[in-house]
């Protein structure tokens, strides 16, 4: 068991990285287009070398930071309890690897709420035939984040299905 709570939480930290990479990162949109290079992330858009914030910001681009950053602390309690259940103390029903898969698959579920969200709305976003719009690293480790946490989350629910309990008889 306790290779399956290190797993968890090794997978859980990984994807923890990846999401705040994927949040803090301006390449989730890259434009190759006839005179110049553009890209773009959640935060701010970058043409020729300059960065700006954009005047406007569309709801899905709010929507896709307020889940992945969810997401992200939701990660970071899965990491906490899975570390919390390494410690050999009476935890009752409510394991630590039990809120560390609740906490997982939430995370998991808000990752793939966000990454849905930004593809739905970035897909037909292209009308310019001359204009070349490919998604980029930043939006693929926000994608690579969501199988992560959703292991993390089976290795953790594992953990509290398969490990011993203290019931009354033992008392």
């Amino acid at each position: 068991m306790r290779a399956y709570k290190f797993f968890s939480m090794l997978v859980a930290s990984v994807s923890i990285v990846f999401l705040l990479m994927a949040l803090t990162t301006d390449y989730w949109l890259v434009a190759y287009g006839p005179r110049d290079i553009t890209h773009s992330g959640l935060w701010q858009v970058c043409r020729d070398g300059k960065c700006f914030v954009p005047s406007e910001i569309y709801d899905y681009i709010q929507a896709t930071c307020t889940f992945l950053i969810m997401a992200s602390l939701a990660a970071t309690i899965s990491v906490l309890s899975v570390a919390v259940s390494f410690t050999p103390c009476d935890q009752g029903s409510i394991t630590g690897s039990f809120v560390a898969a609740v906490a997982a698959f939430i995370g998991g579920l808000c990752t793939f709420v966000a990454v849905v969200v930004f593809t739905a709305e970035s897909w037909g976003k292209n009308k310019e035939s001359n204009t070349q719009l490919t998604f980029q690293w930043s939006f693929y480790l926000a994608w690579a984040a969501f199988p992560m946490l959703l292991l993390a989350g089976i290795f953790s629910l594992l953990v509290h299905l398969y490990s011993p309990r203290r019931d009354y008889e033992s008392v």
